[in-house]
């Protein structure tokens, strides 16, 4: 009886730890879910992905802001403006980024 008590207790413990493993992965991927948002806007190079992290962090539980937050990434441009526009690319590098000199003694 004592050894039948144990392996019930073993078994219960282990789908209880199987069970703790799943809550945290679905714990996980809320959260990622729910910074979503904010992985968008710094993948985009948006200038201020630091508050729409914060926003979502904050109230994005609330679906409201979440959405708002989502579609604001999602619809807003980025300027494509060069670092320097009074400036022309000399050359290419190779790896798509341009390279930029000033016009005149410098060059």
């Amino acid at each position: 009886m004592k050894r039948i008590a144990r392996i019930g207790i073993v078994l219960l413990a282990v789908c209880g730890l199987c069970l703790l493993r799943v809550a945290l992965v679905l714990l996980g991927t809320l959260v990622y879910l729910l910074l979503l948002p904010g992985v968008i806007a710094m993948k985009r190079d948006y200038p201020h992905a630091d508050r729409v992290f914060l926003w979502c962090a904050l109230l994005g539980w609330t679906g409201a802001v979440w959405i708002a937050a989502l579609v604001f990434v999602l619809t807003r441009r980025t300027n494509a403006m060069p670092a320097n526009p009074g400036h022309r690319p000399s050359m290419a590098t190779g790896d798509g980024a341009v390279v930029f000199t000033k016009r005149g003694r410098d060059c």
